[in-house]
């Protein structure tokens, strides 16, 4: 099995024995303690549930302070969390949040809510985390503004680095946070998630629960295949920060929460009419335009000079330049440039 990068997967191949053998876990509850919760997602292997943007890995070696979960969105501004999934699930979500706050030592937990929810799904999660400690941090999803990183910016007063773990931080998705309950109290290994399939390849969107591994040219099979298979693009995770595939030979990981399969549409690429749109839109207050300016005339101490190491690469800057330049491109150069 390969990931999306092309990577080999650590995995094993079950065969069925039919004799079925009960396995024991050590039976646990929403009161396990830090070390038994720790090893608990280890030999669940929950670990790396999202990759894009911010998000980081269930990760206990360095000090945690603060716990965040994301709630609003899979793929911003395109494409909103599943709302159903998580009204089903909010008391679930929420002990998870709880049981991770325990293993990191720490009470600072808080989940970014979309203030455009429904009622339900909001009253849901209200209920759920009113009563375990963790505070609700409402955002305007429709504004792209990087809301996430300027509110985690306020809790740590100081310049984020490129992994969040570094700042005590952990910062990942509602889907963690039902896994760790799953694993914690019902003793379940994460072994499938729910993934968003859209694109105009595709006769409808669709949203699957699949186990990990399952190649996505299967799911893409389940879908009635591609209505076309001229001129597509294959882009798996945020539409912002997410990465572009060649190929649907890869299988689902854990990491994989979204797939847009779409027929290209060109844009020409234009100019740059240094508007400065992309240094105004920056949450994390460097200048995307004068880096990339910097990076076409290969002044490395300039790129330096620029702060561009604290680029969070959220793709903001791409989003809302009008000469349809890929900035972010353009500053990821420049941030390997130096190193």
């Amino acid at each position: 099995l390969e990931d999306r990068f092309a990577k080999v997967i650590d995995h094993v191949v079950i065969e069925n024995d039919y004799k079925s053998t009960p396995v024991d876990y050590k039976e646990l509850t929403k009161e396990a303690t830090p070390t038994e919760i720790k090893i608990r997602l280890e030999e669940a292997g929950i670990n790396q549930i999202t990759v894009d943007g911010l998000s980081t890995d269930i990760d206990f070696s360095k000090a945690i302070n603060h716990i965040v979960i994301n709630a609003t969105y899979i793929n911003e501004p395109f494409i909103s969390t599943d709302y159903e999934y998580i009204k089903k699930q909010a008391e679930e979500i929420a002990i998870g949040i709880q049981l991770l706050g325990r293993a990191s030592h720490t009470e600072n937990l808080y989940l970014i809510v979309d203030k455009f929810m429904d009622s339900e799904t909001l009253e849901n999660l209200g209920k759920a985390t009113v009563d375990k400690g963790i505070s609700i941090v409402t955002i305007n999803s429709k504004k792209m503004e990087g809301s996430d990183y300027k509110f985690i910016r306020t809790l740590i007063r100081k310049p984020l680095s490129n992994n969040l773990l570094d700042d005590g931080v952990m910062y990942t998705s509602v889907c963690a946070a039902k896994a760790v309950y799953d694993a914690v109290v019902n003793s379940t290994p994460f072994t499938k998630r729910q993934i968003a399939i859209t694109g105009d390849a595709f006769r409808s969107n669709a949203l699957y629960e699949v186990k990990l591994g399952t190649k996505f040219s299967e799911i893409a099979e389940d879908l009635g295949n591609y209505t076309t298979t001229e001129n597509l693009s294959l882009h798996v995770g945020s539409f912002l920060t997410g990465y572009q595939l060649e190929t649907d030979n890869f299988s689902i990981t854990s990491s994989v929460d979204s797939i847009n399969v779409g027929v290209v549409r060109s844009e020409t690429e234009e100019v740059c009419i240094k508007c400065g749109d992309c240094n105004d839109v920056c949450p994390a207050g460097i200048l995307p335009q004068n880096i990339m300016d910097a990076e076409i005339r290969s002044v490395n101490a300039r790129i330096v000079d620029l702060n561009t190491s604290e680029c969070i690469e959220c793709g903001l800057c791409t989003y809302v330049c009008p000469s349809k330049i890929n900035v972010l491109e353009w500053v990821r150069r420049a941030k390997r440039r130096v190193g």
